[in-house]
């Protein structure tokens, strides 16, 4: 790169600590240096399996990483609010399940500001809403997609890159629960000022531009996505649309 932007980086630990290691050790390792590491500690539910915070905090690189610890789970908005207490000029959100290339800033510092856009790995397109349920696009661009080339979506998940400055529009509106959708919300506050969700390239023969390079992590039961959300999913589309979003295809 020919100029040092400043990226702040933040995690999230909950019921996945088993990937902290492996998380932090990628993204100190990307060719694009992040400026800081903030981890906002999530109390783990006991029906899920507590396990020792002490051990959560033993893993690689944790002395470069900034911990916020709560006694009590916020759930999955706190991580968008830290963003305008951070040092760097952008900002790159991962899901806990989520590792990624050593490209990964690259590749998103080549789009964010040429194209005006928040970037992640995983993208979908909305087609239509039929008996309750929202219809996307097949196959997911991103790490799905294996995509070539920059792909504009209606939201991006499990990695968002972006401008620290846009987050201002996060909480101009409020969402509609506290509980789901901070990925919907986040896009669609975005887009009404002019800032696109997209995909950058994921090319299936160079791992190192993914934003997640192990997307079948995010299967198992802990993730929001293993419970049927259907009903969750169409009220936040459909209030995001009420309030002022157009997405792409509709």
């Amino acid at each position: 790169m020919s100029f040092s932007p400043r990226i702040s980086v933040i995690l999230t630990a909950w019921n996945r600590p088993q990937y902290l290691d492996e998380q932090v050790q990628a993204i100190l390792g990307q060719t694009v240096a992040p400026h800081e590491i903030v981890l906002w500690y999530n109390k783990p539910s006991k029906r899920l399996g507590l396990f020792s915070r002490k051990l959560s905090f033993k893993f690689a690189g944790a002395d470069r990483v900034k911990k916020i610890v709560c006694d009590f789970n916020f759930g999955i908005f706190p991580r968008f609010c830290m963003v305008p207490c951070l040092e760097g000029e952008y900002v790159c959100v991962f899901d806990d399940d989520t590792i990624p290339g050593k490209r990964w800033f690259e590749n998103c510092l080549h789009y964010v500001d040429a194209d005006k856009c928040v970037l992640g790995t995983i993208g979908l397109r909305y087609l239509a809403f039929d008996k309750g349920r929202v219809e996307t696009e097949k196959p997911r661009m991103g790490w799905e997609a294996c995509n070539k080339s920059l792909e504009f979506v209606d939201i991006v998940g499990h990695a968002w890159f972006f401008r620290k400055a846009w987050i201002k529009h996060f909480w101009e509106e409020p969402p509609l629960l506290l509980t789901f959708g901070e990925d919907i919300h986040l896009c669609s506050m975005f887009a009404r000022h002019g800032i696109r969700a997209a995909c950058p390239p994921h090319p299936v023969d160079d791992k190192s531009l993914w934003g997640s390079t192990a997307p079948e992590r995010g299967l198992d039961k802990v993730a929001i996505s293993s419970k049927d959300r259907s009903k969750d999913y169409l009220s936040v589309v459909q209030y995001e649309i009420q309030m002022g979003y157009r997405p792409i295809l509709l």
